[in-house]
């Protein structure tokens, strides 16, 4: 997490639901057939981050500044966010919660936890499938499909105290295309998966040792038309009512 004085701060929450996104899809492989003197072999897939016009016009293009497309390849993109109203839990609400860290002692390095309820959201994300024939389409598309039934959960972090560390991503629709793009050299099948992913968006938590810590207590006679705390206070200050100490947790051995 990036912060300063300022109050700027920048924890790449999208950013990681995207990576997190893509880490599905790693390491996906179909079987190509012979070609030359080279047997029947696995191939990796290869994904990347970008929208599909960028992807398109590079296949269209034939090459990139350095080398050549080689299909099949997949590209991921963020294609909306938008906020998830029916997950609202009210406006400012804070949870507040007591820990110790690791190696710490009660009552001197107890913390306080505090965090703003994160806004809710959901990110669309556009997953778009390039291969080179229906072969290859089909091996992609079989191995993604049934891995979503029709949500896939997800953990982006194993920090204790991040409330949105697990989260879903949910397909919502199909789309085959095989006659696009036109005009490349050879043929080109392109589908798009779209997904949703409802995800928490927050913003950094108060680490604060608010706990009681010492308590102070003194009695006396005060007169009848005390009647707020401020005026009691000050008929006890009038009489110069010393402050006698109860509890004082550096001392407090548990």
């Amino acid at each position: 997490m990036t912060f300063n004085r300022d109050g700027y701060y920048y924890d790449q929450q999208i950013r990681k639901y995207a990576l997190q996104f893509m880490a599905i899809f790693s390491g996906l492989v179909v079987q190509v057939g012979k070609w030359n003197s080279e047997d029947e072999r696995l191939i990796s897939v290869p994904i990347h981050y970008g929208a599909q016009d960028r992807v398109v016009a590079a296949i269209i293009a034939g090459n990139t500044q350095n080398k050549m497309i080689r299909l099949p390849i997949m590209s991921a993109n963020v294609r909306n966010i938008r906020l998830a109203t029916e997950r609202m839990h009210g406006t400012g609400v804070e949870r507040r919660s007591t820990y110790v860290p690791s190696g710490g002692l009660v009552p001197d390095d107890i913390s306080v936890i505090r965090q703003r309820m994160p806004v809710p959201y959901t990110i669309e994300m556009e997953l778009a499938l390039y291969a080179s024939n229906t072969d290859q389409h089909f091996q992609m598309l079989e191995q993604i499909l049934p891995l979503f039934e029709p949500q896939l959960t997800i953990q982006t972090s194993d920090a204790p105290f991040d409330q949105q560390r697990i989260s879903s991503v949910i397909l919502t629709g199909t789309q085959i295309d095989s006659a696009y793009p036109s005009g490349t050299e050879r043929r080109s099948i392109q589908s798009t998966l779209t997904f949703d992913l409802p995800v928490w968006l927050s913003i950094p938590a108060d680490v604060k040792k608010d706990f009681v810590n010492k308590i102070f207590l003194r009695i006396g006679e005060v007169s009848s038309g005390a009647v707020s705390s401020y005026e009691i206070i000050a008929d006890l200050d009038s009489q110069d009512m010393p402050y006698d100490l109860v509890f004082d947790g550096e001392s407090t051995k548990i």
